[in-house]
């Protein structure tokens, strides 16, 4: 009797000897360099984009094959750019399409109607401490409608960068107006520059109100991105044990969990459960977009916080790329997702409503990294025969409608880039083949409209 290992060996062997068969039969071109397949609401399809990403309310951004830099709307198909946009890493997006980056010590604020440079004397001239200079780079770290809040590392020596130890050096956050490049406040954490101040800026998030900085381990504070002031000191609270959407900071001490206003100072709402968690909160730095919902993990409940305070639901939250058990349910965001064979339902828990049902085969999983917000993707890891490289299937729901806005096929790269109101970046690498040199594709899919809260 042969052994499992040796059946699945055997399975294996045969699936590869059928597949090369059809291989040759077709003449092998179509399997060596087929691409992925999208089916669905599908805005914009480029060859080798490079540098792509997502911003709030449909805009993106990218470079195409000629090095030229585009900012686009994928709802309207407005496009403006078409020189190199120099900068360091990604881009953050506004609303309205305002393209920001960084180069060294140097903001640059960029629109169709033209461009502002911020140098970083400007930022130090705000700041207003004459022993010290200006760093040599500075990072975006949060996004307002009227500001984008900047931290760079001003010492006695000259161009000190972030993240090294570097004497008399402290970290400062500086906030450049969006509409003419003033540097209108400057806040000293009083923190070196080897400090991990904050996550990484998430991209696809809208405009926030406040930035959660972690000056020490233990200490997290919300600081108002249009004042520049600390609105409030958590102690005690390592990175994680906070969230702020709006101007609402939920905040977690032991099991107790207590929702209050920056803006007031009015506490709004209190919970506590056993071993209380905060869900969510890692990827985007504790900041939830308007369309995400605190959630306080209670063991296998959940308490989630809705317009009258927080609500109790009877299922368990979503763990780390789960699957929906078929029989089960789990709560993500503020839905609970139940599954039936190939169909998963959607139920509003904090509006006990149903939204409706929508296709989704087994072996699906939540991606759970995702700033939350409109979109749920779900995914499958592919099993490929003739290729070491990760590849993945997608299914994408718009949480309003239940709908599945576009599916696709094993080949696409895995991950996807979300934004919390409606849109995603998906793409593909497709190895060198024999003489055929390697490519990439992306799509910017998405919803018809978006519909804040």
């Amino acid at each position: 009797m042969s052994t499992p290992s040796r059946v699945a060996d055997l399975t294996k062997l045969v699936a590869v000897m059928v597949v090369g068969a059809l291989t040759v039969a077709l003449g092998g071109w179509y399997w060596f360099t087929r691409g992925g397949g999208l089916d669905g609401h599908v805005y914009f399809t480029g060859e080798k984009p490079h540098g792509m990403t997502i911003g709030p309310n449909g805009w993106f951004a990218y470079s195409d094959d000629d090095a030229n830099d585009w900012v686009e709307h994928a709802p309207t198909g407005r496009r403006w750019g078409g020189e190199m946009f120099y900068g360091v890493g990604k881009p953050a997006l506004t609303s309205d399409g305002t393209h920001i980056n960084t180069v060294g010590p140097t903001v640059r604020i960029r629109r169709e109607s033209g461009e502002i440079e911020v140098p970083g004397t400007d930022l130090l001239v705000a700041h207003g401490e004459r022993s010290l200079q200006p760093g040599g780079e500075v990072e975006i770290i949060g996004l307002s409608e009227q500001h984008v809040a900047v931290v760079s590392c001003m010492s006695p020596q000259s161009e000190a960068r972030l993240g090294e130890d570097v004497d008399g050096g402290t970290l400062v956050v500086s906030g450049i107006a969006l509409e003419d490049g003033t540097v209108r406040w400057s806040h000293d954490t009083e923190a070196g520059c080897d400090t991990d101040l904050v996550t990484l800026f998430p991209h696809g998030l809208p405009e926030q109100e406040y930035v959660l900085i972690t000056p020490q381990e233990e200490t997290t504070q919300a600081l108002d991105l249009d004042t520049g002031k600390v609105a409030r000191t958590f102690e005690d609270s390592p990175r994680g044990r906070v969230i702020v959407r709006g101007d609402e900071a939920v905040h977690r001490s032991g099991d107790e969990v207590t929702v209050t206003s920056l803006r007031s100072g009015d506490e709004i709402a209190q919970v506590s459960c056993p071993g209380a968690r905060l869900d969510g909160v890692g990827e985007s730095g504790g900041r939830l977009a308007p369309e995400g919902t605190p959630v306080v993990r209670c063991g296998d409940t959940v308490r989630l916080l809705g317009d009258d305070g927080f609500v109790e639901v009877d299922a368990p939250p979503v763990e780390e790329s789960q699957q929906v058990p078929d029989g089960g349910a789990v709560v993500h965001d503020r839905f609970l997702i139940s599954r039936d064979g190939s169909r998963l339902t959607l139920r509003d828990a904090l509006a006990d409503k149903e939204i409706g049902t929508v296709e989704v085969p087994d072996g699906y999983r939540i991606s759970t990294n995702d700033p939350r917000g409109r979109l749920i993707v779900f995914y499958r890891s592919a099993d490929k025969l003739f290729s070491d490289a990760a590849e993945s299937s997608f299914r994408i729901v718009d949480t309003r409608t239940a709908e599945v806005i576009v599916e696709t096929d094993d080949d696409l790269s895995p991950g996807a880039e979300v934004s919390t109101d409606g849109f995603a970046i998906l793409s593909e690498y497709v190895e060198r083949r024999r003489n055929r040199s390697p490519r990439s594709n992306a799509w910017v899919v998405g919803v018809d409209e978006v519909q804040r809260p």
